[in-house]
């Protein structure tokens, strides 16, 4: 049997939709794979999903209610006869959306999974397509970056954010990180950024007199994303990769003459899934087990997040996983913690 977190009519507030319900696991065809899932994020993008407002809808469904979940990890656990490119005991993480890894068990497409090293805290390997590879892509693609560069970003205390401050560390780069005034200043979140700033301390001028910011990196939108540009050097990248703070496609930044004519900023958008499709499958099997290598030696951390326990019999289970649905679509809840669902007690 598997537990699953499903839904059925599209609702702008998860928690009122989202419910567990259980269910047979089949045997896996000649090109499927049976898996257990080990962990697996509350994204942003799975509430949208649930909202309705998404195109790509969940692939999988229980008694016509679709399962949630975007991105996850799993372990295989058998394969169908035609398989070649997994084995049991593989690692495997989506290579496609929809895949519903808000459960326990799964039959699904060899196809649709990618095969990664073994990451010994599945709460991080949970996290490599959502926070962590979407991290690498901000700091090595959208810009050159040389030591002694600086970034500044918003939404300081978020996963992505975290993971930007380590990696740009590697390549010799500083990072400034942005909250919001009420956050707490001395958050463990925060403890590898090299500056902490609050929002209405910019552009703070004194502090970033001299730094050379030539990437800024925008989650918020809106005023916030203002701020941040007006802190970006002359010739700087303004990346958005997000609007946390809502307001939809109408929403709109200041956006000065200064910064386009005399500054000439570049500004970008960024999707994760165009940097992903940029590499080929055996240079993004390559970028994985060097991640995980630097996960594995402790050079990458998991960042700051919320774990919860799978215990779908019990009703304190059931509570939480509301509470966790409100608190990752509360729209004051930027830069808060993200929550992941640890299914599976055990480590690798």
């Amino acid at each position: 049997m598997q537990s699953a977190l499903v839904f059925g009519q599209p609702d702008g507030k998860a928690s009122r939709t989202i419910h567990i319900i259980e269910d047979a696991v089949t045997r896996p065809m000649s090109d499927e794979v049976s898996v257990e899932w080990l962990a697996a994020p509350i994204n942003p993008l799975d509430l949208i999903v649930v909202a309705g407002k998404y195109p790509t809808k969940p692939k999988y469904c229980i008694n016509g209610e679709f399962i949630a979940g975007f991105d996850g990890v799993a372990r295989v656990l058998t394969c169908g006869d035609e398989v070649e490119s997994l084995k049991p005991g593989d690692l495997v993480v989506p290579n496609t959306l929809g895949l519903g890894t808000w459960r326990t068990r799964a039959v699904l497409k060899a196809e649709d999974l990618l095969g990664i090293p073994t990451i010994t805290d599945v709460t991080v390997a949970a996290l490599l397509k959502s926070a962590i590879l979407p991290a690498y892509f901000l700091v090595e693609d959208m810009r050159t970056l040389k030591p002694g560069d600086w970034i500044i970003q918003n939404a300081g205390t978020g996963a992505i954010s975290q993971l930007v401050v380590q990696i740009a560390h590697l390549r010799g780069v500083r990072v400034i990180s942005v909250v919001r005034d009420r956050e707490f200043m001395k958050s463990p979140a925060l403890q590898d950024a090299d500056i902490v700033l609050r929002e209405s301390e910019l552009p703070a001028i004194d502090t970033l007199k001299g730094k050379r910011i030539v990437l800024g990196l925008d989650s918020v939108f809106g005023t916030s994303a203002a701020k941040l540009a007006d802190c970006i050097s002359n010739h700087g990248t303004f990346v958005n990769y997000g609007q946390l703070s809502g307001g939809g496609p109408s929403a709109s930044m200041a956006l000065s003459h200064r910064l386009l004519f005399f500054d000439r900023l570049t500004f970008r958008s960024f999707r994760g899934s165009e940097q992903v499709a940029a590499r080929s499958k055996e240079e993004l099997g390559d970028l994985c087990a060097w991640l995980a290598q630097k996960i594995e030696q402790g050079i990458l951390r998991r960042p700051e997040v919320d774990v919860l326990a799978w215990n779908p019999n019990e009703e304190e289970f059931k509570r939480k996983v509301c509470d966790a649905l409100d608190r990752a679509q509360d729209g004051t809840a930027i830069g808060s913690r993200k929550t992941v669902f640890r299914i599976r007690a055990d480590e690798i």
